[in-house]
């Protein structure tokens, strides 16, 4: 039982921690570093939070954080970013009306989600 709430209480801390060096605008080797703590202890307390946050969230969904006004439906927003002279367009896919442009070099993962996110919308 005591053992528990050390537990409790140091896993609060450390997500004080973690809500601190996440919200700070920082990098998290920048912020360890002002704070003086060791970056791989930071990351061992981040992975502690986000396990017991996902644990909480499994056995009492009641706790998981209300998202207000969430799409129920995936949302799509198109992202143009100007091409470098080495980004060479390998592949257009076109249907109804969308398009997909898969570039030379493209991660298999990366085309793998374009074309899940194509099926699902046509």
């Amino acid at each position: 039982m005591v053992q528990k709430l050390t537990h409790e209480v140091r896993l609060q801390h450390w997500k004080q921690i973690v809500t601190d060096c996440r919200s700070s605008g920082q990098s998290i080797k920048d912020w360890c570093e002002k704070h003086e703590i060791n970056i791989k202890t930071y990351y061992h307390w981040q992975k502690l939070v986000y396990e017991a946050t996902c644990q909480t969230f499994c056995t009492q969904p009641e706790k998981a954080p209300e998202v207000i006004g969430a799409p129920q439906i995936p949302v799509f927003a198109e992202v143009t970013q100007p091409l470098r002279p080495k980004e060479v367009i390998a592949l257009t896919i076109e249907k109804n009306g969308l398009f997909i442009h898969i570039y030379e070099g493209a991660a298999s993962q990366t085309i793998a989600s374009a074309l899940s996110a194509l099926r699902h919308l046509c």
